[in-house]
């Protein structure tokens, strides 16, 4: 199993855990992919290339809103800095010039920019929304002096899909047996383990604590 189906599961079936992390925890999880340092399995954030399908073919068969992905932008041409944003029918649309992401004691890191998947007459026209984080000049120029094979280009991506009008959940006071039973039968998968919550504090506090 790679490290990615293992994040993946994790956090997909550890009921009421959810992986929401501050955006400088962030430019630290691809500030240590990039050097090809390890990331825990505990954190799931997968490795794909964004711009080679459409943003809903990577949520097919997932029941989270929101994914987090490494992905590398590719230049349009060799000598210039723009980048392929075009993706199937659409493309990525950059919302704002991008926000500086600080360290604790106030560094910046590097930028969050916002995107949104523009496909105009499509409905999933403006239903898909990334925040994009890249390091900053100043740590790209020190990573290519210290690490070598350093992945040049590697972004870290939050992709979102929006409420749609199916998704809401109406009440009902009745419940079929069918689902009362599924829901007695699926496990608590892992969260009330012992060993398994061990295993989770560690390497929180590894991660998070020094």
């Amino acid at each position: 199993m790679t490290q990615v189906q293992e994040s993946t599961s994790y956090s997909t079936h550890i009921e009421g855990f959810r992986f929401h992390p501050m955006d400088r925890e962030l430019m630290k999880y691809l500030l240590h992919h990039v050097i090809d340092k390890h990331v825990s399995t505990l954190v799931p954030i997968g490795t794909e290339d964004l711009y080679s399908k459409e943003p809903w073919l990577f949520f097919e068969g997932k029941k989270e809103r929101t994914l987090y992905f490494f992905t590398e932008l590719k230049k349009k041409r060799r000598e210039n800095t723009r980048f392929v944003r075009s993706v199937g029918k659409g493309s990525w649309k950059s919302q704002d010039k991008g926000k500086a992401v600080c360290s604790e004691r106030g560094s910046i890191l590097g930028y969050k920019r916002s995107l949104r998947y523009q496909h105009l007459g499509s409905p999933e026209d403006g239903q898909w929304l990334m925040k994009e984080y890249s390091l900053c000049e100043e740590v790209k120029n020190k990573l290519r002096q210290r690490h070598r094979g350093y992945k040049e280009n590697y972004v870290l991506c939050r992709v979102k899909r929006k409420r749609g009008a199916d998704d809401p959940i109406t009440q009902k006071e009745t419940i079929e047996s069918e689902e009362l039973n599924a829901i007695i039968d699926d496990p608590l998968k892992g969260s009330t383990d012992p060993f398994t919550m061990t295993l989770f504090n560690e390497d929180y506090n590894r991660q998070f604590l020094g």
